[in-house]
């Protein structure tokens, strides 16, 4: 892999959007920085209402970076959302929108399971189980908010939606994808599936927009990790997982968001598996002084969630 070259392309008041510019990743791609992202990812323990309601958060400052950099001068009533169920629910780009410009998004809707490859380790395929395409239109921009790990769930996504496109003789105008964890082989996937989008829509912008950095991803085709040597990052986003995690969980935090849609729709169960894997590494021989005050951290705030769960109303 050629290493990417990241430069600042914009600086907010609440986050920074660099450039990322490399053949692996689509044309126009980005890293997102910002507080609201890092609370997510710095959390991967937090789930139920804390979650969601950091991902409310997010979903406004999505739709307003979306807004500023990629639809500007667009019509309103052009923009449409496309969610990959359930996980791209989470996004919240539908409540972002609302708060920041005041309109509802249409919605288009994909029930989209992974399935994997028999035989293979980390391989998968996607398969659609439910579709809804009410809402599109001709000549939309599409936003889809996605956690990518191999980026089975998208390229199958989005191929459904160019047959639907093809068979409706409607055009995209843009397709804006935003992810809180994302993969190289993801950003991979996607720069195949742009080639595809601009064969069949010449017109077609194709935006990527990666939070704090792109990951790792583990052989089982699901752990998203910070370092590795995949990994892609801005200098702050190293810095600050340095400064969170330090030298061994910066390395071995089993995952970014660990399972998204159990985190997302089963709160006690990712806390089992999260406080689970606490107990494996503060087990580790390797695990450092820093790490441990970390996990020791994050299991007593993973107990006290459980026991409001075990509360009667």
């Amino acid at each position: 892999m050629e290493k990417p070259k990241i430069a600042l392309f914009k600086k907010a008041n609440d986050f920074r959007l660099y450039s990322v510019s490399s053949q692996d990743f689509p044309s126009d791609s980005y890293i997102l920085c910002s507080d609201q992202s890092r609370n997510i990812l710095y959390s991967p323990h937090i789930a139920g209402k804390r979650l969601q309601d950091s991902l409310e958060g997010m979903g406004e400052l999505l739709a307003r970076m979306i807004g500023e950099n990629f639809l500007s001068g667009e019509e309103k009533g052009k923009t449409v959302e496309l969610v990959f169920m359930s996980g791209g629910l989470f996004y919240n780009l539908n409540h972002g929108f609302k708060r920041t410009y005041g309109f509802a998004l249409p919605q288009c809707f994909m029930g989209i399971q992974r399935v994997r490859v028999d035989g293979s380790e980390g391989e998968f395929t996607a398969r659609v189980g439910y579709e809804n395409f009410e809402s599109l239109l001709d000549g939309a921009n599409i936003v889809i908010g996605d956690t990518i790990a191999t980026g089975s769930t998208l390229y199958k996504g989005l191929r459904w939606l160019l047959t639907i496109l093809e068979e409706k003789h409607y055009r995209l105008n843009k397709l804006v994808v935003v992810t809180l964890a994302g993969s190289l082989k993801g950003a991979r996937r996607l720069a195949d599936m742009e080639k595809k989008i601009k064969f069949e829509h010449p017109q077609a912008k194709v935006h990527f927009v990666a939070c704090e950095q792109i990951f790792h991803l583990m052989p089982d085709g699901t752990d998203l990790r910070f370092a590795g040597e995949n990994a892609v990052a801005p200098e702050e986003t190293a810095l600050e997982t340095k400064k969170r995690y330090g030298e061994y969980l910066g390395k071995n935090m089993k995952c970014a968001v660990f399972d998204w849609g159990t985190r997302c729709k089963n709160p006690k169960k990712h806390y089992s598996e999260f406080l689970e894997f606490c107990e494996h590494e503060l087990r580790s021989k390797g695990i450092d002084e820093h790490g441990k005050k970390v996990l020791l951290g994050m299991k007593l705030e993973v107990e006290k969630e459980i026991e409001e769960y075990e509360k009667s109303y």
